[in-house]
């Protein structure tokens, strides 16, 4: 065998220098067959290698012609003595069959059936692992393409003989792997009738091998037949397994008995599953089944009803955290335990939290940045697990703490910021404002910035309508003018819910319908139904400190501030403004849509950037499938106008079906080079336009944040 891919057993480095390359070059100007042909039985490994990767082309360019050959090539190349060869022609051999069943109707599929599944059935037991696994996985995509009778003629009495063959325990091994593999294919009846048995006869092996390969594979088997058979037929067999002489078939099972958990009976669950558990941390005498264990524990919990969670079994949690509890202490354990914390008190419920309190307090300091990490995660769901006046008591010196953590910790607090504060009492939430006023101002950190903007659409629907207008107008202003294009846009898709708000209000004052004040019925109910449940937003706390002429006077401000990011210097403004309106017309009634945003729109179409009629076509496009707008002279009449734009790409997104999906108009062109492109347009245009180059902003800040980002 060669050491080298693309060199024969024959082939020496002295023969590699003398030569000027040109063997191992392959004609590529022959027709593939020929090709084929000439290089299938080549010495070079590398020129066999190339051709055996075509042979699904060939088959599918040239099938009259090559269906009976190719057959003749692979019954040739699974003899190979490369082992590469032979796994690169197995993986090629399940799209092979499809072509021949496709193109060679009843004869092509006999062919599959008694040329190229057994090729594919013997390979399973190749002498090489790599091959061997390669052929597991090709033989499971054999069997969905054959019909579900020819399984049992075909398929099962190859495994029943890998099962039998006493000879070779790696044949008894590939049975057990087989066996996993193909039960989702062939359902709940064969499984059980044919596939079960060989469970049992492998369970009872006298290699450990097959016993662990058995242990390892009960989980897909179990959720193929159901709770009510993996209850009475396979929870015997693992609960035998679990107690196997051999540390590694042990290991097996405690690997998969979440997946065992999950499909039997909650009667046995408890009664049965919970010992062996405790076995387990318990009394085994081996690591890695101690700590295979403990690192499932917190999947294992999510399993159960909240009821069922013994006291000593919450407690043998709790304790991963404690080195001096656990017979074999690993540092690892600490990091499941974060990870599944918040699984696990979802599962016991908030009433146990006394319970674990203390574990999630000590977590929190730990001093690996990584639990710390996966903590600031999962804290808003810690948070709307227990509820604000337990959030307000036991979690927020955790945030606050996050808040001012590494930026690898810090970062998942400020992905789900509105998140948290949802959980917050009204009053609470205010005094984090300044916080998030600090992410926006903050240059050195573009992707917080660009996480807040996400969020602030949310955040709008936490706090009453003077915060909206006093404190939160002015963050997503910002944001709209941010350097960065991706936040810009985010902010963008934020501006609907602050409008909203907006609007909305206006029925505590006159108590008009909120759709005649310019909302759109179905997105003001669920926003509306999104503030009572979150809190009692306090509008009626904003008119007590607020004059109506003041609010008003902040309403028109901010309203106006929008409009005029469509006529800004900035043309990197102008097009936000653009996608701006194309989030705003599904979610604001359309006549005050038409009345309000529309104007300033539709004089974009003579925009000196072409990138902003670029945008604005799109938008347009969109705009004109709304049923509202689909007779509406104007906007008909400024497509009209972009169809006969001297640029090839406004052409071309002016010219898009009317049903342009809002995700493709929207996000087609938020990429962060947008800027750049800016200033092609300016050089394209000879516009005197003052336009900055914004890809600056991203110089040394991209290291800055964890990469979790």
């Amino acid at each position: 065998m060669s050491d080298f891919i693309g060199l024969s057993d024959a082939d020496n480095y002295d023969n590699i220098e003398e030569s000027n390359g040109n063997e191992y070059v392959i004609d590529d100007s022959l027709p593939l067959i020929e090709k084929i042909k000439k290089y299938v039985k080549s010495e070079l490994v590398l020129h066999r290698l190339y051709v055996i990767r075509e042979f699904s082309d060939l088959i599918r360019i040239q099938f009259e012609q090559a269906n009976e050959i190719l057959i003749t090539f692979i019954e040739e190349a699974v003899t190979d003595n490369e082992p590469v060869i032979r796994q690169a022609l197995v993986e090629q051999i399940p799209s092979i069959s499809e072509c021949y069943i496709q193109f060679g109707g009843e004869d092509g599929y006999q062919k599959v059936l008694k040329n190229l599944l057994p090729i594919v059935a013997q390979l399973t037991t190749d002498r090489n692992p790599q091959v061997r696994m390669s052929a597991v996985e090709s033989l499971q995509d054999m069997a969905r393409i054959i019909k579900h009778q020819d399984i049992e003629v075909h398929l099962i009495p190859f495994i029943k003989s890998l099962v039998n063959d006493s000879t070779d325990e790696e044949h008894r091994v590939q049975a057990a792997n087989l066996c996993h593999n193909l039960s989702p294919i062939l359902g709940e009846e064969l499984t059980k009738s044919i596939i079960l048995p060989f469970i049992v006869k492998l369970s009872n092996d006298l290699s450990f091998r097959v016993r662990k390969s058995i242990a390892l594979n009960l989980g897909g088997i179990c959720q193929t037949i159901g709770v009510k058979d993996t209850t009475e037929l396979l929870l015997p067999i693992f609960v035998q397994l679990s107690k196997d002489e051999m540390w590694a078939v042990r290991k097996g099972c405690a690997e998969v008995l979440i997946f065992i958990s999950q499909n039997v009976s909650p009667i046995e669950r408890y009664s049965k599953l919970i010992p062996v558990f405790e076995e387990f941390v318990g009394d085994d005498s081996s690591r890695w089944v101690n700590n295979t264990a403990f690192q499932n524990l917190g999947p294992f919990i999510a399993t159960f009803e909240g009821s069922q969670i013994t006291p000593k079994l919450l407690n043998l949690y709790t304790n991963m955290i404690n080195p001096s509890t656990i017979r074999f202490p690993d540092s690892d354990l600490v990091t499941h335990c974060a990870f599944n914390f918040p699984a696990v008190l979802y599962t016991v419920g908030s009433s146990r939290w006394p319970e674990l309190k203390e574990t999630y307090l000590t977590l929190v300091k730990d001093t690996n940045w990584k639990v710390r990490r996966t903590l600031s995660h999962s804290i808003h769901e810690i948070a709307k697990i227990l509820g604000p006046a337990e959030t307000k008591a036991s979690l927020v010196q955790c945030f606050n703490l996050f808040l001012q953590d590494l930026d690898e910790v810090r970062v998942g607090v400020v992905r789900h910021f509105s998140g948290f504060l949802a959980s917050l009492e009204p009053a609470q939430r205010e005094s984090y404002i300044l916080i998030i006023h600090s992410f926006v101002n903050d240059p050195s950190k573009w992707r917080f910035r660009k996480l807040i903007s996400k969020q602030i659409g949310e955040m709008c629907d936490l706090f009453n309508l003077k915060t909206n207008l006093t404190q939160l107008t002015p963050i997503l202003i910002t944001l709209l003018n941010d350097s960065v294009a991706k936040v810009r846009s985010y902010a963008a898709s934020s501006v609907g819910h602050l409008i909203l708000k907006i609007l909305n209000s206006e029925v505590n004052y006159s108590g008009n319908s909120s759709t005649s004040n310019g909302t759109n019925t179905d997105v003001n109910n669920s926003n509306n139904n999104n503030s009572n449940n979150n809190s009692n937003n306090g509008t009626n706390t904003a008119e007590a400190e607020l004059t109506l002429e003041e609010i008003n006077q902040l309403k028109n401000s901010t309203i106006e501030s929008i409009q005029c990011l469509g006529t800004d210097i900035s043309f990197s403004n102008r097009q936000v403004f653009t996608k701006i309106c194309g989030y705003l017309v599904d979610q604001l009634d359309p006549i005050y849509f038409e009345q309000t945003f529309l104007p300033t729109l539709l004089k974009l179409v003579h925009d000196p950037v072409p990138n902003v009629r670029l945008v604005t076509a799109e938008i347009l496009c969109k705009i004109h499938s709304n049923q509202h707008f689909a007779n509406n002279q104007d906007v008909a009449s400024a497509i009209q106008v972009l169809q006969n734009d001297q640029d090839n790409d406004v052409l071309y997104f002016s010219k898009l079906n009317n049903n342009v999906n809002n995700s493709n108009v929207l996000n087609n062109n938020d990429n962060d080079n947008n800027d750049n492109n800016g200033n092609n347009d300016n050089n394209k245009n000879n516009s005197n336009e003052n336009i900055e180059d914004k890809n600056n902003s991203f110089n040394n800040n991209d290291t800055e944040v964890s990469t979790t980002e």
